[in-house]
């Protein structure tokens, strides 16, 4: 009773505190705009200052967001040889910053844009390389991988792409920007994509193989030994996007030099998997050599309560004549994705990647690979370590030394 008597007395109070306060809005109205003088002289003037310092939008009729990352890792190498460590921008997903926007031209028709820039510095780590000059034939290592490279230090377009969308007839994009086939090779739902994914030579593509015994240059890039053999990349296109017809997407692309794609891709989600997969077909004519044409696919599926996940690739190199063997990659990843602590997810994953007839000597390439990723989600941070070892050999009889590499980065997204 005395509880109840409480809680109609706080409620009497708090409608009285209300109706003094708004009735003496009603009445004072002078009174409460009439502040007198110049006492808000200081604040507009405070006002105008930050209104002349502040990046604004050109008009109230798009919404402009920018967004962007950091993310920079320790890489310790060997080669066989020699050993260092380097202190580099993460190629897997490097720095950068972007402006996106859009309007509405109509219900369920929107039109925007996207302007995204990297921070293309000289020490990225499929840049930096364990074998600077040779002598004798033989790789000698860079003392200062980022002294050497300073000169190739700038600003790379990403995406400077236009586009307009309607729900029912799908999007239009026109512009730079990733053409219908890139990323086909690399859907990856395992959590461990910033530490390591399908294109693994992204960490370490320009180090070279060093002969076995003698130390000497093979010639031979990690770059050049295994690749994704992903669709084409960003180029200046146009693109045409469906809308999503049950889970399913279809794209295509066209750019200069009869550069053509098409993809599908497809996302859904049954009771407690979730799956994700993409198929390209690419097609780029050459007027210095023959056609060449990529086939690729990737496929990714999660258990979201257990966090199992697992993730393959495949993709096919047609070079356009009788005399050179396709090229072949395939991938496999197995891992696990759970919230172990109040952070966020941690992410674990292992990975085998290998290419074939990546050379003129039968060339075969190998990536192993083991990765865990931590989430901070109050910072939006993702603390990352992996351990790489890669492999390469030919249908000679010389030996190569293996190429390791133990990284450690943090991603911060803004």
């Amino acid at each position: 009773m005395i509880g109840g008597l409480k809680q109609t007395t706080s409620r009497l109070a708090i409608a009285a505190a209300a109706g003094l306060f708004t009735g003496g809005i009603a009445l004072t109205p002078v009174q409460a705009a009439d502040l007198g003088g110049d006492c808000c002289a200081d604040l507009e003037e405070r006002v105008a200052e930050l209104e002349a310092t502040t990046v604004r939008k050109g008009n109230r009729k798009v919404s402009v967001k920018l967004s962007g990352q950091v993310n920079r890792l320790v890489m310790h190498w060997d080669d066989g040889f020699d050993e260092d460590v380097f202190f580099t921008d993460n190629e897997i997903s490097n720095t950068r910053f972007r402006l996106t926007g859009s309007a509405t031209i109509s219900p369920g028709r929107t039109a925007g844009f996207r302007i995204e820039q990297d921070i293309n510095i000289a020490n990225n780590s499929s840049v930096v390389s364990n074998c600077g000059t040779t002598i004798g034939g033989r790789c000698q290592p860079i003392a200062n991988q980022e002294g050497n490279n300073t000169t190739n230090n700038d600003i790379d377009t990403r995406y400077m792409d236009l586009w307009f969308k309607d729900d029912r007839a799908g999007k239009l994009s026109l512009g730079k920007g990733d053409m219908a086939s890139n990323g086909t090779s690399q859907v990856d739902l395992s959590g461990t994509g910033v530490a390591t994914y399908s294109a693994s030579s992204d960490i370490g593509g320009n180090f070279h193989f060093r002969v076995s015994g003698t130390g000497a240059d093979s010639g031979v890039t990690l770059g050049t030994a295994i690749s994704d053999l992903d669709g084409a990349s960003r180029q200046n296109r146009i693109r045409y996007d469906t809308p999503s017809l049950g889970g399913f997407t279809f794209s295509t692309s066209y750019a200069a030099d009869d550069m053509a794609d098409v993809a599908v891709r497809f996302k859904k989600e049954w009771n407690s998997v979730r799956c994700a997969a993409a198929l390209g077909y690419f097609h780029d004519t050459n007027e210095k050599n023959d056609d060449f044409y990529i086939t690729s696919t990737s496929g990714s599926c999660i258990h979201t309560p257990s966090g199992i996940n697992l993730t393959l690739g495949w993709a096919d190199k047609d070079n356009g004549n009788s005399s050179t063997l396709d090229q072949e990659w395939f991938y496999a990843k197995l891992g696990i994705s759970r919230r172990w602590n109040s952070h966020g997810k941690t992410s674990i994953s292992i990975s085998y990647g290998e290419s074939d007839n990546v050379t003129a000597l039968q060339g075969s390439g190998e990536a192993t690979a083991l990765a865990i990723v931590q989430n901070i989600d109050s910072a939006a941070l993702e603390i990352y370590a992996a351990w790489i070892h890669n492999e390469y050999d030919d249908n000679t009889a010389t030996n190569f030394e293996d190429l390791d590499f133990v990284i450690a980065g943090a991603r911060m997204r803004f």
